[in-house]
C-alpha cells in the first residue's frame, strides 16, 4: 500500500463536480488505489474542511486552485501545515500555474506546484514519492516548480523543471469509471484541449493548439452518460465547433442516442454555425442541447483589441434562427469594462444582444486573470481592478467605477426579471413603452436601490409584488395601462406555478368563474374529455394544484413574444402544470373555447 494521496476540490456550488481532480485520479495508474477524492464547496466553513481533512491523516494533499476557491485553498492549507507539519502540499490549476514562484514565495504552506497539464505529472510525482522520494530525483519529473533545499548547506531554493508537453488526448483515461455519488449533479467533460482564438482575457487562448479525442473514444464515453440518464453533461471544450466536421459528427451522435433525459451544454461560436449544423439542429428534442455563445461586445473597436473575429451579424442570424426553433437553450454573454467600450457603447451592446432574445443574458465584468494578454497591457488600457479574487475590473480609460456600479444595478435586475424566464410577458412590454431594455434595467436597479430592497430577502412573489409597484410609479398612469400591466403579470405568475395566496395585484375570480372552471374540470377529466388521459380519476381539489383557469382579455402569446398589447374578447386559458415547456419550465397553457365551457 503507497503513501495515502488526498485530492481536494472547493466548488462554487454542491451540484458541481471537480472534473480536474478525477482525472488526475483516473489516470494516477497503479497509485490511483491510494488516492482519495475529498469535494466542498465554498459555503463550506473552513474550520469544517480543516478538520475533515486532518482527521483522514494524509500524507500529500494536493487542491485544485481557480478564481472562486484560492482564499478559501490557502487558508485551509496555512492552517493544515500547521496542524500536520510533515504534510506535502501541493496545488495546481491556472490561479498558481501562471506565476507558480511567486506563489511559493509568498505561501509557504504550498510546497510544490504543479504546472500545466496535470496527469502525466502528477502520476510520476505519485511514483516518486512512493518509490524514490529523493530531491535530486524530483527534478526529473517535468511541468514542477518546488522548493529545494540543499543538504549541505540548508539553503532554500526555487526549482522549475522543463515544461511537459501535452498529451495525445485518446490516452487519457475516463474520469467517471466511479459513478457513486454523481448520479444527480453536473458532470463536465472534455472532448479537446486548447482553444484556436486569442482572446485577450481569457487562459484558454494561451495554449492555440487543439488537441481533440478521436470521435470513436469521444462517442464511447458519451454514451457512458446517456446509459446513466446523467441529468446534464457540461462540455469544457472552448469554442466546441472550432473543428465544424467533429463538432457536427458529435451532436448528430447526441442526438441518434438520446435517452429523453440528458442535457448536453457546449460554448460555441454562434457565427461559426453552417447550414447544416442550422439544419441538423432542428431535429433536436427540446431541452436535449444547450448553447453559450460569448458575444462580450457589440463595438467594432473593443472586439478588434481583445484579438477576437466575430461575423455579428451571421451570430445574429443564427441565434434568431436557432430560438425560431423553440428546442435549444441559448445563454449569451457580455462583459463590461473591455477596452474602448465606454457607458453609451455598452449600453448600445447590451441592447443589440437584448434584442437577440436569447433564454437568458449574463453581464459579466472583465476580470484580470493571471496569465492572460490584458492582463500585461492594463496600464495601456488604464484598467484598475481589485486586488482579490476574483480581480474584478473597478474602472477603466472609459469608464469610471461610477458607471460600473450603475452596470451592476442592471446585471442584478436582468438576473431576477429576465434569466428567471418568471417575468416574460411583462418585461417585454415594459420594453416597449420604455424604448430601450438597458434603461428599464438601470431603472429597475435604481428602484430597489432608493427603496433600500437591496438589503432584504425577497421570495418569489415579492418580486411581482415589488414588480407591480415600481410599474404602477413609473409605467401606470392611466386606468387602462394598470389592467394591462395587472393582467400580464397575473398571466407571468400563473405561467410558473399554481399561487393559492396569490399578491395583491391578482384580481379574486368572481364566483360565478370559479363555478364554471369547476364544473369544466369536473366534466373533461371523465372519460372521452380533453383532460382524461392525464387526470382521470382525480378529484377537484388535486386539480386545483395542477391546473389553473381564468378570463384573459389580451392576446398573451404575442404579448410575450414583442410585448405588443392586443385586446380580444375575454378567453379562458388553461393552465397545465404537469406539462411544462422543457426550456423555460413554464405551464403549457391552451386557450379553452368558451363554447365547451358553459
Amino acid at each position: 500500500m503507497g503513501r495515502k494521496v488526498i485530492l481536494t476540490a472547493i466548488n462554487a456550488k454542491y451540484i458541481h463536480t471537480s472534473p480536474a481532480i478525477r482525472s488526475l485520479r483516473a489516470n494516477a495508474g497503479k497509485y490511483a488505489a491510494d488516492v482519495e477524492l475529498c469535494e466542498y464547496t465554498i459555503n463550506h466553513r473552513r474550520e469544517e474542511i480543516l478538520a475533515r481533512l486532518y482527521e483522514r491523516a494524509p500524507e500529500a494533499v494536493g487542491f485544485s486552485c481557480y478564481l472562486w476557491n484560492i482564499e478559501y485553498v490557502i487558508s485551509i492549507a496555512a492552517d493544515l501545515k500547521k496542524v500536520l507539519p510533515e504534510l506535502i502540499i501541493a496545488a495546481g490549476g491556472p490561479e498558481v500555474s501562471y506565476h507558480p514562484e511567486e506563489i511559493l514565495k509568498k505561501f509557504p504552506c504550498i510546497d510544490v506546484i504543479m504546472v500545466g497539464e496535470g496527469e502525466r505529472t502528477f502520476r510520476e510525482y505519485l511514483a516518486w514519492l512512493n518509490e524514490d522520494g529523493t530531491p535530486e530525483r524530483l527534478g526529473d519529473i517535468r511541468g514542477l516548480v518546488y522548493r529545494h533545499r540543499d543538504e549541505r548547506t540548508g539553503a532554500v531554493t526555487v526549482r522549475r523543471t522543463p515544461a511537459r508537453p501535452g498529451m495525445d488526448m485518446d490516452e487519457l483515461v475516463f474520469p467517471y469509471n466511479d459513478f457513486a455519488g454523481l448520479e444527480h449533479r453536473i458532470l463536465y467533460y472534455e472532448s479537446m484541449r486548447g482553444c484556436p482564438f486569442s482572446c485577450s482575457y481569457c487562459l484558454s487562448s494561451i495554449e492555440k493548439n487543439v488537441r481533440r479525442k478521436s470521435l470513436e473514444k469521444t462517442m464511447g464515453e458519451l454514451d457512458f452518460f446517456i446509459r446513466r440518464r446523467v441529468p446534464q453533461v457540461k462540455f469544457v471544450d472552448r469554442t466546441f465547433n472550432c473543428d465544424a466536421v467533429s463538432s457536427y459528427r458529435i451532436w448528430q451522435y447526441i442526438r441518434d442516442h438520446d435517452n429523453g433525459v440528458t442535457n448536453f451544454h457546449f460554448e460555441i461560436g454562434g457565427d461559426l454555425l453552417r447550414e447544416e449544423d442550422l439544419a441538423l439542429l432542428r431535429t433536436f428534442r427540446p431541452g436535449l442541447l444547450q448553447f453559450e455563445i460569448g458575444v462580450q461586445s457589440t463595438n467594432p473597436d473593443t472586439i478588434r483589441a481583445i484579438r477576437r473575429t466575430t461575423d455579428l451579424e451571421r451570430l445574429r442570424e443564427n441565434v434568431v434562427r436557432i430560438r425560431r426553433g423553440h428546442n435549444i437553450h441559448q445563454h449569451l454573454d457580455l462583459i463590461a469594462g473591455l477596452p474602448f467600450e465606454d457607458y453609451d457603447s455598452f449600453r448600445r451592446s447590451f441592447n443589440e444582444v437584448y434584442a437577440m432574445r436569447p433564454d437568458q443574458l449574463q453581464l459579466g465584468f472583465l476580470k484580470l486573470l493571471d496569465g492572460s494578454f490584458m492582463n500585461e497591457v492594463k496600464e495601456d488600457y488604464g484598467i484598475v481592478y481589485s486586488e482579490r479574487p476574483p480581480y474584478e475590473v473597478l474602472s477603466t480609460k472609459w469608464l469610471s467605477y461610477s458607471e460600473v456600479l450603475r452596470l451592476k444595478l442592471v446585471e442584478e435586475m436582468v438576473d431576477v426579471y429576465y434569466n428567471s424566464l418568471q417575468f416574460t410577458a411583462v418585461m417585454a412590454y415594459l420594453v416597449r413603452r420604455c424604448g430601450s431594455a438597458f434603461d428599464l434595467y438601470y431603472e429597475l436597479g435604481e428602484y430597489y436601490r432608493a427603496g433600500g430592497l437591496f438589503d432584504r430577502k425577497h421570495s418569489r412573489l415579492d418580486r411581482y409584488e415589488i414588480l407591480w409597484e415600481f410599474c404602477m410609479e413609473r409605467y401606470g398612469a392611466g386606468e387602462e395601462q394598470r389592467e394591462d400591466i395587472r393582467e400580464l403579470l397575473t398571466y407571468d405568475l400563473f405561467c410558473r406555478d399554481y399561487v393559492k395566496n396569490p399578491p395583491s395585484f391578482v384580481r379574486p375570480r368572481a364566483d360565478g368563474i370559479r363555478e364554471t372552471v369547476r364544473r369544466y374540470l369536473e366534466r373533461e377529466v371523465r372519460p372521452g374529455g380533453t383532460l382524461s388521459e392525464d387526470y382521470a380519476g382525480m378529484t377537484t381539489g388535486q386539480l386545483y394544484h395542477m391546473l389553473y383557469m381564468d378570463l384573459f382579455a389580451i392576446d398573451m402569446e404575442l404579448a410575450a413574444e414583442t410585448g405588443a398589447i392586443k385586446k380580444s374578447s375575454p378567453v379562458y386559458l388553461l393552465f397545465d402544470y404537469r406539462k411544462r415547456d422543457p426550456l423555460d419550465h413554464s405551464a403549457a397553457v391552451r386557450p379553452v373555447p368558451l363554447e365547451t365551457i358553459v
